[in-house]
């Protein structure tokens, strides 16, 4: 079962997710919280196959919860996407200049979802760059 932790300060975006998740037939617990700071104090106990994180968020926004995920030998290494609302290219070439495996943009299409997730968490690097409202790593 892979564990998976939302960050976002909507609490419906940890549904859709889940709802993704499911329909990607992904077998899945789902946990959430709504900011940076709880976010990176959450991986670095351990046990998450993959990280959600938004942007914009209050205490501690995505910017710095990543790089300090990043710089943290015990969380480096999970994988994170972004999701956010925020259309700014050079805010998605920032996420993944600190390590964000891709940037979806809201709205989320439930099924592309679900599908780039299951790849993820597969341990899949090529995320694929058709799907609208995605930047992958490295574009």
């Amino acid at each position: 079962m892979k564990r998976i932790l939302v960050v976002d300060d909507d609490p419906p975006v940890a549904r859709l997710i889940g709802a993704a998740l499911r329909a990607a037939n992904v077998e899945h617990t789902v946990d959430h919280c709504s900011d940076g700071a709880q976010a990176k104090l959450k991986v670095a106990q351990g046990g998450y196959d993959l990280v959600t994180l938004d942007l914009a968020m209050p205490l501690m926004d995505g910017f710095e919860a990543l790089e300090q995920m990043r710089s943290n030998p015990r969380c480096a290494g999970v994988p994170v996407i972004v999701v956010t609302a925020h259309q700014d290219p050079q805010m998605h070439q920032r996420a993944l200049e600190l390590g964000a495996m891709a940037v979806l943009t809201k709205p989320l299409q439930l099924q592309a979802v679900g599908d780039i997730l299951a790849k993820a968490l597969a341990g899949g690097q090529d995320l694929g760059g058709s799907t609208p409202g995605l930047r992958p790593l490295g574009v």
